[in-house]
């Protein structure tokens, strides 16, 4: 029976090892992915948190110390218009770090697009 141990650990449990250690290397290469995926999820929501705030204040602010200011006077016309989302377009990308203006164009593309419309939509909201 004692002879019969090496054969049977040849035969059965060399193979069962290297098939668990298929199973284990897949497991740890599904589970690493996984947790890169909520990684680069989590800094995505993020940044876009922070960008949603900055618009959403910046919007604000112009609307305080440059829209109302001319809609009172009867003068907010599209010249106007386009100057106000300048401002705002510029305020934003002066508060944005170097580091959201560099990740954001890898989650939502084309940066000033988005903030073109989110600013755009964030107006319509606070109207």
């Amino acid at each position: 029976m004692l002879e019969m141990l090496p054969v049977i650990f040849e035969v059965v449990l060399i193979p069962l090892l290297a098939v668990l250690t298929g199973y284990l290397v897949a497991y740890i290469k599904s589970k690493t992915k996984d947790l890169q995926e909520a990684t680069a999820s989590d800094k995505a929501d993020k940044y876009i948190g922070i960008v949603s705030e900055i618009v959403s204040k910046c919007v604000v602010a112009t609307n305080q110390t440059y829209v109302e200011t001319l809609k009172k006077e009867g003068k907010f016309d599209a010249a106007a218009q386009e100057v106000a989302f300048q401002a705002t377009l510029d305020a934003v990308l002066g508060l944005l770090t170097d580091e959201a203006k560099t990740y954001l164009p890898t989650v939502v593309g084309d940066l000033t697009l988005y903030l073109t419309n989110l600013i755009e939509a964030e107006v319509n909201y606070q109207k």
